[in-house]
């Protein structure tokens, strides 16, 4: 290098340690020192975060410094003319977004993702960096519209990432012509409108277009048949409609993922879609899409991983060609109209399947013993079907398996003690059944398990103490079977037991004080994590019990009116107030439901230690003794039903604290003396107090001179009536709420 060209080279570097500093300036909060190094008594090439090529800046990235802060500007690094790569992501820095035309013409790479950038898209942006070749503006703050003029200058430029983000305003009008060099167009996660611009399928090198989670309407363009280069199209969540275009199957030869979920696409998916061997994930999930998938569709599928359709209305036969993609793992059915039985040959064609949902179809026949074959399942869920005949023994080989669930069929026989073989279990659903026997003490061996539903069927015997072995369980549903029996103790050594429903049973014996000293266990990241729940709230007298919990993931909240065990309930979902729990600190019980047995004795003074109860349950049983006063600490308290017991003595004045109360009932019962007047309790209707001859005090007539006892008459009784009535809207109103997910 000559004497000259080393001058220059000096001179230049010290414009670019000036300018650098000058940006640095810019930058108050800096507590970590990051770039304490910045300063003229060395190099700048060895300053963080900084690359040099032949003694000049060409590199500046000081990402995931988080701790740097500040509201600063990008026109100091306009005289970096050699700088080729600018990342900045993962900081705090507050950038309005103008700044964006002041960056040096050399740029080719530009990351600004998670940070603070606001204010609209420039739109002679590109133009002023026609370098650019990776942008990255992802998780910000830009507003506006995207301007129609702003992908016109694209010639080099291969990624542009704008995803999430508060763009608004239509797409339709963009102007893209010179893109041959675009691989990867990323804007999903805003607020964007209007079709989706055909002059995309100029952009022929496209490998990954995503325009998911916005608000375009309209349906796919035919046009992009021509993207022959395209491996993943993600246009969920939106509003797209009208049918999935045939010229889609042109990109079969190199199409990895079509992600077309939560839209209004009607018709049937094309049959092209045969030759799309080298799919890995379909997902048409959540649209409205009908008729049959031709057969030939799964037959040549031999890369497909995971095929997602649920919530359509799909209707054809249980495809059993499905049991040619040897690298499925993950079939989704959900609520469709799918019929016929569940091929014995799925396994072990299907080798590697790990998710089988199929609840809401009209699936019959048995559960196939063969889906044992099947070793890396984890979630069976065949819930609202028919099937029949018994559970298979060899289920229980299944040593991966987290979920099995198939409320509402027709099964019928024993629970598989073999099941206790599967020590991941996390989900044992299956409510509302024929299942007879007792239950396995095999069943313990299971240490995992969170949720066990076993309402409605014709379950016998004791109920086992071992389950105070199971320290997870969360959710224990074993009402309307023919339990006998005490309820056993060991039940408190759960310490991450929230709802406990045991009614309708033929228990006998006391209430197990230890249950009111039930330690809450402290889970970092909670119970039934991932699981959807809706909490169904029967209302009058025609089903036994306040209601179910029900794994609902899946399936449409209609179906719930329409199953038929269902229909004859009066039953109300609640959609109103908090989620009952989100399972992620101290698990305490917060549902106790012990109706329709045959306790006898106290109700337990611990009790009242029970602080996050929410319905307490007690009703038609032989209960008796004095209502105990510490169920007045029980401040989250939304549903106390006590009546047709033997309860005697007064309604305890500590009831008065009770804010949340929207229903109480300790009708037919030996109560005396005056109802509180403080509280909600004079506020409920007089039907919840009546056939307690000695109770008096409103809503109930006042009480006698000289004497607390007094007896409603005939004419109040009628009265009331309308106040009967009412209760069901009271009680919507519950703070325990009721669609769950966690």
């Amino acid at each position: 290098m000559s004497t000259a060209e080393s001058a220059a080279s000096l001179s230049s570097i010290k414009t670019d340690a000036k300018a650098l500093l000058t940006f640095k300036n810019l930058i108050q909060k800096d507590p970590n020192g990051v770039l304490s190094g910045w300063n003229l008594k060395t190099n700048p090439c060895t300053w963080y975060g900084i690359t040099c090529t032949h003694g000049r800046v060409t590199g500046l990235d000081i990402t995931g410094s988080n701790d740097l802060s500040e509201t600063i500007s990008l026109d100091p690094l306009y005289s970096l003319n050699m700088l080729s790569v600018l990342k900045l992501s993962f900081n705090s820095f507050a950038i309005n977004s103008t700044s964006l035309i002041q960056l040096p013409y050399s740029l080719t790479q530009l990351d600004l993702s998670f940070g603070n950038l606001t204010g609209p898209i420039p739109e002679n942006f590109l133009s002023k960096c026609p370098n650019l070749v990776v942008v990255n503006l992802s998780y910000n703050n830009l507003t506006g519209s995207i301007p129609e003029n702003f992908m016109q200058s694209t010639d080099k430029l291969q990624s542009l990432d704008l995803s999430s983000n508060n763009l608004t305003g239509s797409i339709f009008g963009l102007k893209i012509e010179y893109c041959k060099s675009l691989l990867i167009l990323d804007i999903s996660g805003n607020h964007l409108s209007d079709s989706i611009p055909i002059s995309l399928s100029n952009c022929t090198s496209l490998k990954s277009l995503n325009l998911a989670n916005n608000l375009i309407s309209g349906g796919i363009p035919k046009n992009f048949g021509q993207l022959n280069k395209l491996q993943t199209l993600d246009l969920s969540h939106n509003q797209i409609t009208g049918w999935i275009p045939s010229e889609l199957g042109n990109l079969c030869g190199s199409l990895l993922e079509l992600k077309l979920s939560f839209n209004n696409i009607t018709g049937s998916i094309p049959s092209g879609f045969s030759s799309c061997t080298l799919l890995q994930l379909v997902d048409i999930s959540n649209n409205n899409m009908t008729g049959e998938v031709p057969e030939s569709v799964f037959r040549n599928l031999g890369s497909l991983e995971e095929l997602r359709l649920g919530n359509n209305a799909i209707s054809m036969k249980f495809p059993s060609s499905i049991s040619s993609c040897k690298k499925l793992r993950i079939v989704d059915f959900s609520s469709n109209k799918i019929y016929g039985s569940i091929p014995r040959d799925l396994c072990p064609g299907a080798a590697s399947l790990e998710e089988l949902r199929m609840p809401d179809n009209l699936i019959a026949g048995e559960i196939p013993a063969e889906l044992s074959k099947c070793s890396q399942l984890k979630t069976i869920d065949f819930s609202l079907n028919y099937l029949n005949g018994s559970i298979p023994d060899e289920l229980g080989e299944l040593e991966n398996l987290e979920q099995l669930i198939a409320w509402f069929n027709g099964l019928e026989g024993k629970i598989p003690p073999k099941l206790g073989q599967c020590k991941n279990l996390k989900d044992l659903i299956l409510n509302n059944n024929h299942l007879s026997g007792e239950i396995p003490i095999e069943l313990f061996n299971c240490s995992n398990l969170e949720w066990i539903s076993l309402t409605s069927n014709e379950l016998t015997g004791e109920i086992p103490r071992e389950f105070g072995l199971l320290t997870r369980l969360a959710v224990l549903q074993l009402g309307n079977n023919r339990f006998t029996g005490e309820i056993p103790s060991e039940l408190a050594n759960c310490n991450s037991l929230v709802w406990l429903d045991l009614n309708s049973n033929k228990l006998t014996g006391e209430i197990p004080p230890r249950l009111g000293r039930q330690q809450g266990a402290k889970s970092l990241f909670g119970i039934l994590s991932g699981n959807t729940l809706v909490f169904v709230r029967n209302v009058g007298n025609s089903c036994k019990g306040v209601g179910g919990l029900l794994e609902f993931s899946g399936i449409r909240s209609e179906r719930l009116s329409q199953v038929p065990t269902l229909r004859s309930c009066d039953f109300t979902r609640l959609y109103s107030g908090p989620v009952l729990s989100l399972f992620t600190k101290y698990q305490t019980l917060e549902y106790l439901d012990l109706s329709y047995n045959q306790l006898r004795g106290k109700i337990p003074d611990e009790f009242g230690d029970m602080v996050a109860l929410q319905v307490l349950e007690l009703s038609h049983n032989q209960l008796s003794g004095e209502i105990p006063s510490t169920l007045g600490q029980l401040k989250n308290l939304g549903v106390f039903d006590a009546s047709h017991n033997r309860l005697q003595g007064q309604i305890p004045d500590s009831f008065s604290n009770l804010s949340f109360l929207v229903q109480i009932d300790l009708s037919y019962n030996e109560l005396t003396g005056q109802i509180p007047s403080r509280g909600q309790l004079s506020t409920l209707p007089a039907t919840q107090y009546e056939n307690n001859p000695g109770l008096c005090g409103v809503p109930l007539p006042e009480c006698k001179s000289g004497n607390s006892q007094s007896s409603s008459s005939p004419s109040d009784d009628v009265s009331r009536g309308g106040q009967r009535r009412s209760v069901a809207s009271w009680a919507n109103n519950i703070v325990m709420g009721v669609l769950i997910s966690v």
